[in-house]
């Protein structure tokens, strides 16, 4: 799940068509059953940082609160709850509503804001798509190695072209929207760099229906980076590398941080095995989604000089624990219980979860974000 972040059609290219709004005030009052006591946190989401706008605090059962401040241009926000559960919103001027209970967030109702409506369809759909082609996934890899390559590979294709159609689908909101929050949101959904770098007629509409929007230059200059990295000869190995401020060929930065019983575990004390650093938290989906492949990986290969550290962005310990009961995550775990005012969060630049590193015995990074499939082949190359 993104770090909303921060796990990122044919366009209408009319002049004006963009929202750009002017700097004004804005004001949002919820009402959503359920809100647990406690603070109720605005923050601007960029992709280089978070910063908290408004906050306040919710003293009864009435789970009403209401934010306010002032807004310069269309931005990322997300309203953050004491749960550890987030909305996340496309923010202009003006007054908005939101109606609904915090255990059904997808489920909202939000007035006075188009914009976070579309971000919030958007979000809903690509959801449900991609629990729908990670049963798939499970299902193609319950088949290896008990049929024919001959009936095994063309599914096989037929999956990898379903992917791609679902990725497709992020560049062509981005392309579609009239929102320019929306756009960077649909990009930043998108894992893989080169396959960004290879929509540029995507990222030039963006730069002329949004000339001045703070978000999307932001966007536009970190994919020009890229670009220009890679273009020297600085391509990744291994899986596609997150945004992060550590890269494949750096020597992992080392870290300490309690297990579930309160003992400190460092990175470094691992040195000596491969090791698969997964962040994850026990609040994002894609994370549980993904935790099965994770699992069937330690299974295989946990014999062969490999283990697994998993680092939690969660905030509340027994639900922390708990995920790990329920997802049988057999390895070592550990969390400083901060959320994504983790100390590691910063350490690895991670703005995005679930987000993992492959580390040689040495520490080095060898690569980065495997997912699925991507995990056990990757592990099958380096553990021979």
């Amino acid at each position: 799940m993104k770090k909303y972040l921060l796990w990122i059609s044919a366009g209408v290219f009319l002049a004006g068509c963009a929202q750009q709004t002017e700097k004004g005030e804005f004001k949002i009052d919820g009402h959503l059953n359920n809100l647990p006591l406690g603070p109720v946190v605005l923050e601007e989401l960029t992709l280089d940082n978070v910063k908290v706008v408004d906050s306040t605090s919710v003293k009864d059962a009435s789970g009403k609160f209401t934010l306010k401040g002032m807004v310069a241009e269309q931005g990322l926000y997300r309203i953050r709850f004491d749960n550890g559960k987030f909305l996340l919103l496309a923010l202009d001027a003006g007054d908005m509503k939101i109606d609904g209970d915090v255990d059904k967030l997808d489920d909202v109702k939000i007035s006075g804001s188009d914009a976070t409506s579309e971000l919030q369809s958007f979000m809903t759909t690509i959801s449900k798509e991609s629990i729908g082609l990670t049963e798939e996934m499970r299902k193609l890899d319950s088949l290896h190695g008990s049929v024919p390559d001959s009936v095994f590979q063309p599914q096989v294709t037929a999956m990898q072209k379903k992917q791609k159609d679902f990725e497709e689908g992020f560049f062509l909101m981005a392309d579609k929207t009239k929102n320019p929050a929306n756009a960077v949101f649909a990009i930043s959904q998108v894992r893989s760099g080169e396959e960004i770098i290879a929509h540029k007629q995507v990222l030039a509409n963006l730069t002329k229906r949004f000339p001045k929007n703070t978000l999307v230059k932001s966007m536009t200059d970190k994919i020009a980076e890229l670009e220009k990295s890679q273009g020297s000869g600085g391509d990744a190995a291994g899986g596609e590398e997150p945004s992060s401020a550590v890269k494949v060929g750096q020597v992992a930065p080392d870290f300490s941080l309690p297990d579930p019983s309160g003992k400190m575990i460092s990175l470094s004390s691992f040195r000596g095995k491969y090791v698969l650093v997964d962040f994850w938290a026990s609040w994002c989906g894609p994370c549980r989604q993904e935790n099965p492949n994770v699992v069937k990986a330690y299974q295989q290969f946990k014999g062969k000089n490999f283990t697994i550290l998993g680092v939690s962005l969660d905030k509340t310990k027994d639900k922390w624990q708990q995920a790990i009961k329920d997802d049988g995550l057999a390895w070592n775990h550990v969390s400083d219980l901060k959320f994504w005012d983790s100390a590691v969060v910063p350490l690895y630049g991670i703005n995005a979860i679930p987000t993992n590193f492959l580390l040689d015995p040495q520490g080095k990074i060898i690569a980065a974000n495997l997912r699925g499939p991507a995990l056990e082949a990757k592990l099958r190359e380096v553990l021979k």
